[in-house]
């Protein structure tokens, strides 16, 4: 893993970012956009789920919502390792990091596993919101604000 990791460090990608005084901010703004999107998104359709804003159907807000949080997952993701290579040793032994990136794991795998839940489908076409779909929506929200938090703590607790 050692050299795994040593090599992406002195790949050409890291020397490019490490180098240019333009191109690793621009990356780490995007990484910022991708989150902001990602997680803006899903607080909104998140708190419909929970019951705000009840005048929008669920179906219009997801519709218009989960494609940008797809987007703005995919954003982050894609910026986020391009940052990862320019210090991975340090990252990889960062216990921070390691948090965040399994929040993220868990974040995902509650989305995916709520919109495969039937009570989900039924909750689209207009039906109630099950108390398991609300549940699932409060977690979402809880892990993607823990993961903002994890990120931002990474500088604070890095080696």
């Amino acid at each position: 893993m050692d050299a795994f990791l040593a090599a992406l460090g002195t790949s050409g990608v890291a020397a490019f970012l490490r180098s240019s005084i333009y191109v690793y901010p621009v990356v780490n703004a995007l990484h910022i956009l991708g989150l902001a999107l990602l997680v803006g998104t899903v607080a909104a359709l998140d708190a419909r789920v929970l019951g705000f804003a009840r005048t929008v159907p669920l179906r219009d807000a997801a519709r218009l919502l989960l494609p940008v949080t797809i987007g703005g997952l995919l954003l982050a993701v894609l910026a986020g390792m391009a940052l990862f290579v320019v210090k991975p040793q340090e990252y990889a032994a960062n216990p921070v990091f390691l948090a965040k990136l399994c929040l993220i794991l868990v974040a995902v795998a509650n989305a995916i596993w709520l919109r495969l839940r039937t009570d989900w489908a039924v909750a689209l076409g207009g039906g109630p919101v099950a108390a398991g779909v609300k549940l699932s929506a409060a977690l979402s929200l809880l892990l993607w604000v823990s993961v903002l938090t994890a990120g931002r703590m990474i500088a604070f607790f890095g080696y």
